[in-house]
């Protein structure tokens, strides 16, 4: 009986090392696919990372060419709604010229663009324009 238990435990031990054994392979296997995944992993963050910084990169210089565009449009449109309230005010100006006068500017000769621009100097003193309003206005007028 003994010798039987002896035979059995070492048939069971047996097994138990070749179980053993081959689960170690397995692992073994698992580990090296595992390794290998990591690697990928991180040659993929790598990228990601060098993409990320180059994205980081574009958009802060978009934002410093947005901001820059965004000022000149300011400006811009800072001189234009200028330009367009100094003919308002000039157009208010002739209108009201008209309503005393409606000949006033008939009567100026088309051909003396010199005694157009004297004509058109008096009726701006006469509404009390800005000088700088004046200016813009006789430019306006000469081109």
């Amino acid at each position: 009986e003994y010798f039987e238990w002896c035979d059995d435990t070492s048939k069971n031990l047996q097994f138990s090392v070749e179980t053993a054994t081959k689960e170690k392979a397995k692992l073994d296997a698992q580990i090296g696919e595992l390794t290998s995944e990591i690697e990928a992993g991180s040659s993929e963050i790598e990228t990601l990372g060098a993409s990320l910084a180059k994205a980081e990169e574009e958009l802060k210089n978009a934002t410093v060419i947005r901001e820059k565009e965004a000022a000149e449009f300011a400006a811009s449109e800072g001189e234009m709604m200028d330009a367009v309230d100094t003919l308002g005010r000039a157009v208010a100006v002739l209108e009201r010229e008209m309503a005393k006068s409606p000949t006033a500017l008939a009567q100026v000769d088309s051909k003396n663009m010199a005694g157009a621009l004297q004509a058109l100097s008096a009726v701006l003193e006469a509404a009390a324009f800005p000088g700088s309003d004046q200016k813009k206005l006789l430019a306006l007028v000469q081109s």
